[in-house]
């Protein structure tokens, strides 16, 4: 009928892959990422220069805005432009964060842990002078058996004082919150527990910067009987200052931003999948997650045998966290943000593609 669109003409409009095609179908596990970049633009279409930050946007008769001065079109794409991710990026460059390592259990875990300093670009037109643990933002993903120890080598390599400070249970003796000067180390021994997520950052002065810049991660633990099987993903929220002005300029899930908006993470329709979602921004003092077309359930800091609660958004404040459980029905795409709009606007913007 006049004046209605199919969802595949929709999605087209915003710039996405098309749902079924070769860029979507094909793969089965979680942390797969689509390769699919943005569509041409649309017949009729025209994009010049100008408008947010230099960044295309559409011109003439199709001339269109979205609310915050960002360009719209698929030229762009809705939530592109400069909050897009850096050029080079291929989907698979956050296979190493967004899935996590799988369950396992030792008397001992050995680790290793650095603190380093380096330029990182975190999107098509912002680079950070970033802190990071063994070379990444979020740093790497730990998992542990509930009661496992975990004996942490812990060596700084940068200029600053840094150190490395668990959330959950453990011997105060081993709390990290002691500076470890440049060029220093010490170990840590954390006994894991409480089953659940756990963030761990930096916690040497100022203690707003160095999470900043870089230094967090995500702690799972396991409960003893292991938790049931899923496509487990992990999800950290975090700001970026890249002009070190004391407030977030861009978002990113996983470090970089609008990584998922232009690779969604593509999961299997109707299989169970397990979400690890940190908060881990600074400067803003709550965020959030929001499912379209769906709901799940909340296990807060992923603690206890039955969800607390079932909803399509979440609140979060500062390191907060929680486990997610649900399964997309259909095959379609399902879009994921903040709902504080002004967050998810700024490369905090992703999809789940259900195939």
């Amino acid at each position: 009928m006049t004046g209605k669109i199919t969802r595949r003409q929709a999605l087209k409009r915003l710039g996405g892959a098309t749902l079924f095609g070769a860029g979507v179908a094909g793969g089965a596990f979680a942390g797969q990422i689509i390769g699919a970049e943005p569509a041409v633009a649309g017949e009729g279409e025209t994009y010049a220069p100008g408008g947010h930050s230099g960044h295309g946007v559409p011109a003439g008769p199709a001339e269109r805005r979205l609310s915050g001065g960002l360009p719209a079109g698929a030229a762009a794409g809705p939530y592109s432009g400069e909050f897009s991710p850096p050029e080079w990026m291929k989907g698979a460059e956050l296979d190493h964060v967004t899935v996590p390592p799988p369950p396992s259990r030792q008397a001992v875990r050995e680790l290793e842990m650095t603190v380093v300093e380096a330029p990182l670009q975190v999107s098509r037109s912002h680079t950070v002078d970033a802190w990071m643990y063994n070379g990444t933002a979020p740093g790497p993903t730990i998992r542990a058996t509930e009661g496992e120890l975990l004996r942490i080598r812990f060596r700084n390599f940068t200029g600053h004082d840094h150190n490395l400070h668990f959330h959950g249970r453990h011997s105060p003796f081993y709390d990290g919150w002691e500076p470890v000067p440049p060029g220093g180390e010490t170990v840590y021994e954390i006994e894991a527990g409480p089953a659940g997520v756990h963030p761990y950052h930096c916690h040497s002065m100022p203690i707003d910067q160095h999470i900043a810049r870089g230094l967090y991660g995500v702690f799972i633990v396991d409960p003893p009987g292991g938790r049931p099987e899923a496509h487990e993903i992990v999800l950290v929220l975090a700001g970026w200052d890249p002009e070190e002005r004391g407030y977030n300029q861009l978002y990113a899930w996983n470090g970089i931003a609008g990584f998922y908006d232009k690779f969604p993470i593509r999961i299997p329709a109707g299989e169970p999948v397990r979400a690890y979602v940190v908060n881990a921004t600074e400067y803003d003092p709550v965020a959030s997650f929001h499912l379209h077309a769906e709901t799940f359930k909340v296990y807060p800091a992923g603690i206890g045998e039955v969800p607390a609660f079932e909803h399509d958004v979440v609140q979060f404040g500062q390191m907060d966290r929680a486990i997610l459980e649900f399964t997309l029905s259909e095959r379609g795409r399902y879009m994921f943000h903040p709902h504080q709009h002004s967050i998810a606007m700024r490369g905090a913007m992703g999809w789940f593609a259900a195939i």
